[in-house]
């Protein structure tokens, strides 16, 4: 079984802090410590004692994140 939340007035998928870790490549604590410095999306809402982001939200910043490892890789050859 795979179940999955999604917020029933957006159809927004939200993830847990470690779907976003696994989807970041981080550790679950990584990812926790970034966002809440704020190097790392906010979280949205939390439901049942489960701190929840917003799947797109996080897809949109490791975007970010692995086009400027790519450019800082590139400048650096």
């Amino acid at each position: 079984m795979e179940p999955i939340i999604v917020d029933k007035k957006t159809g927004t998928e939200l993830w847990t802090a470690a779907q976003c870790a696994e989807f970041s490549g981080t550790a679950r604590g990584t990812f926790t410590s970034y966002a809440g410095r704020g190097r790392a999306p906010r979280p949205v809402t939390k439901y049942h004692g489960l701190t929840l982001w917003d799947s797109n939200v996080v897809k949109e910043w490791q975007e970010k994140r692995d086009g400027a490892s790519n450019a800082s890789s590139t400048t650096a050859n």
